[in-house]
């Protein structure tokens, strides 16, 4: 472990950020797949027993590397569906080639497509193959590109509502996530990796419930920015006291903040349980710091629960932790609370689009309902894109 002097933060205080050389090896590996690629190219060469053992390997590295650089899918759809509208708004929402596919598919027009590929320098983008399912050869496709995973649309459209089938953009926004959760972390056999959860929602959506169920369910460390900033304040240390300078000089501690963050993150248990952490980010400006750490959420859940309902329920919290609150503290925090209202409806926007700039899926979760079924709603969408 080393101590690097970081950017200044605050004054002359910039000895925050640590180090640990072996978790940035492990996650420069998770990175770029590295354990997936010998776990794969070991497995061949049980299989194969080649001779030439570096000449067989120097011939199929390659392979095994672009089978986890690039993301090729597959998506068969409903016969009577309108494939081109579906294409279209893919080709929109990912921004990678997708190649409708008819029939007669033969072995010349798949190999033909792959030399269009390389010639436009599409090769190493990600690709979305779409068709009926009468009019995709899977074998024929594979012998030019390989295919991480086949999608069935008629499923997809039976699990969802009435409301979200007359439109293509739920299945669009789904297909991006279950792209990006393979970029991130392919459906591997053997290689498995602890979860690294983020949850968001404005004041009183229940985001601390849910983070807390959901790490008692997965066996997570349940992390709060809120009560690792208040421990700093209290503790006599640097963190206190450069948190006391910001809050004097009125300065923005985004920074440090998600260095403290980071500090809490790196330690033994949330590096080898996984963790969801709530209070943070809630700024544009925090979301970019804090996937410039070392180590970053994987998968963010978004809460979305109404206002009103929002306001009910951090009022009747505030009633039944004091039982008898005066009209003027009553009144003073409510205040508070519409301060703190305010704020997420002015970062919201920005916030939104921030994250959707990181490498990290996002789940959408509706959380008007019950405490039980908004649980069971993070869990389904949560093993959907595992």
């Amino acid at each position: 472990m080393e101590v690097l002097a970081a950017n200044p933060l605050i004054r002359d205080v910039n000895i925050f950020h640590t180090v640990y050389y072996p978790t940035e090896v492990m996650l420069y590996f998770e990175q770029h797949h590295i354990f997936e690629i010998f776990f794969d190219l070991m497995v061949l060469l049980d299989l194969k027993r080649p001779d030439d053992v570096r000449d067989f390997i120097a011939s199929n590295i390659q392979k095994m590397a672009d089978k986890y650089r690039k993301i090729n899918v597959v998506v068969e759809c409903p016969q009577n569906s309108d494939m081109a509208k579906i294409a279209k708004v893919c080709s929109r929402i990912h921004g990678s080639p997708v190649i409708s596919m008819k029939s007669p598919i033969s072995k010349k027009r798949i190999e033909k497509l792959s030399h269009q590929m390389k010639r436009f320098g599409l090769d190493k983008t990600n690709m979305i193959f779409i068709g009926h399912p009468s009019d995709i050869s899977h074998k024929l496709i594979q012998r030019e590109f390989h295919l991480n995973k086949r999608f069935d649309l008629n499923h997809n459209l039976s699990s969802m509502k009435a409301t979200e089938t007359r439109t293509v953009l739920p299945i669009a926004v789904s297909l991006k996530n279950s792209m990006r959760q393979m970029a991130l972390h392919p459906d591997h056999s053997r290689v498995k990796y602890i979860e690294r959860i983020l949850i968001m929602g404005r004041p009183g959506s229940g985001k601390h419930r849910q983070a807390r169920l959901l790490a008692n369910r997965l066996d997570l460390i349940l992390v709060s920015a809120t009560d690792l900033i208040n421990a700093a304040r209290c503790d006599k240390n640097l963190f206190k006291k450069t948190l006391e300078i910001g809050l004097e000089d009125n300065a923005h501690t985004s920074d440090l903040l998600a260095t403290i963050i980071q500090k809490r993150l790196l330690e033994p248990d949330c590096l080898q349980f996984g963790w969801v952490l709530v209070d943070f980010p809630n700024t544009a400006e925090d979301v970019e710091n804090l996937y410039h750490l070392l180590i970053a959420p994987k998968k963010v859940i978004e809460l979305h629960t109404n206002s009103r309902l929002c306001w009910k329920r951090k009022l009747n919290q505030m009633r039944k932790n004091g039982a008898q609150i005066d009209d003027e503290v009553l009144q003073l925090k409510e205040s508070v609370l519409q301060a703190e209202f305010d704020f997420y409806d002015m970062h919201y926007t920005a916030v939104e689009a921030s994250l959707e700039r990181q490498n990290c899926v996002i789940l959408h979760v509706n959380g008007n309902n019950c405490t039980e079924e908004v649980h069971g709603e993070i869990l389904t969408k949560l093993l959907k894109i595992d």
